[in-house]
């Protein structure tokens, strides 16, 4: 029987072997890879079928007026 620390261990070897995997389907080029995150974003976007969250940076704005308000 597995204990919680080597099973914790074994699925953070599998997400780092699928981090090697998917870099190198992209040369390890970092821009190449936000490329293609960026335009599987838009698409899914496109579909209606996902719901993302907002950015930080991008607050609503019911939460300026409020922040506006209390200063």
């Amino acid at each position: 029987m597995e204990n919680k620390e080597t099973v914790e261990c074994s699925i953070m070897e599998e997400v780092r072997e699928m981090r090697r995997k998917i870099s190198a389907e992209f040369g390890h080029d970092l821009n190449r890879l936000v490329a293609y995150y960026q335009e599987l974003e838009t698409e899914m976007r496109k579909s209606g079928r996902y719901r993302f969250a907002a950015p930080r940076n991008e607050k609503l704005e019911s939460d300026r007026h409020f922040v506006e308000r209390r200063n």
